[in-house]
């Protein structure tokens, strides 16, 4: 199980690294103006952004999938080492230069997943489903904090409310794979029952409108990493609170902490080296 759940987990973030290196793409071609739904609006309209969306919904569907087979740090991080295909997407298609830094911020993602994965082989994965107060409860603070960040023009810190909405997203995603996994095609009324799914679709929309936004001004590479890096730690403490998982003991916390902080930092440098070479883009591409 945890194989094909770290396999899944892979395939979420390659597939989420294409999606979003093609939305940065047909976002700087469209040469629209505005934000939010009015963005949203133009970019319906081009195939290349219609397959990206496509790509994303198969990068959720195996992140449902991995999120029932393995535990939650495993899928973060492996997830993340699979976005790290977003430096290669970004240098063929968007014209983006990636140096040092960028390549030992890949390096440092997959040691990280690596890293947690050997810590959780034995842990627990799916847990009893959470009750619809507190499927509400993570929406409000994911909300909150998301509004915030809004108050910024940053693509950064736009990038980073997207990965707040992930984290919420990523609960209800998981709340999907745990119930599909346990109960199998019966889970499908239960969970339409449920207020988590259908706050998990307005999230996505708001987090994708979001994200095109802050393509415009800044690298993907940039804006993913900031995205990746609150989805992740963010999920990770989220199963942590919600889910009482994962459980170690002695000297297996020691590989779980060290491949979390070298997550962290693999993204974060990413994003800190791009920022400072200037976003390596031409003048123009920035800003709505």
């Amino acid at each position: 199980m945890l194989i094909v759940g770290s396999l899944l987990a892979l395939l979420c973030g390659l597939a989420n690294s294409a999606a979003a290196a093609l939305e940065k793409r047909e976002g700087v071609r469209s040469e629209a103006s505005g934000k939010g739904l009015r963005l949203l609006a133009v970019l319906v309209r081009r195939r290349w952004w219609l397959l990206a969306i496509g790509l994303s919904i198969v990068a959720w569907v195996a992140e449902a999938g991995a999120l029932g087979l393995a535990p939650v740090p495993v899928v973060t991080t492996l997830r993340s080492a699979g976005r790290g295909g977003l430096l290669l997407a970004g240098h063929k298609w968007l014209g983006e230069r990636f140096g040092r830094t960028e390549i030992v911020g890949v390096i440092l993602l997959a040691a990280g997943g690596v890293l947690t994965a050997s810590s959780v082989i034995a842990s627990n994965v799916a847990g009893p489903s959470l009750s619809n107060l507190t499927e509400v409860l993570v929406a409000a603070g994911a909300a909150a904090v998301a509004g915030l960040c809004m108050l910024s023009d940053s693509g950064l810190v736009l990038g980073s409310a997207v990965g707040v909405l992930f984290v919420a997203t990523g609960v209800y995603t998981k709340e999907i794979g745990d119930r599909v996994v346990r109960e199998g095609i019966a889970a499908v009324p239960h969970l339409l029952a449920t207020p988590g799914v259908w706050i998990m679709v307005a999230f996505s929309v708001w987090s994708i409108s979001l994200l095109q936004g802050a393509f415009l001004r800044a690298n993907a590479a940039t804006v993913s990493a900031a995205a990746t890096t609150v989805s992740a730690n963010g999920l990770i403490l989220a199963g942590f609170a919600l889910y009482h998982q994962p459980k170690w003991s002695g000297v297996a916390v020691i590989p779980l902490v060290i491949g979390i902080i070298l997550s962290a930092v693999g993204a974060v440098a990413i994003a800190a080296a791009d920022a400072m070479a200037g976003r390596n883009q031409p003048a123009g591409e920035e800003q709505a």
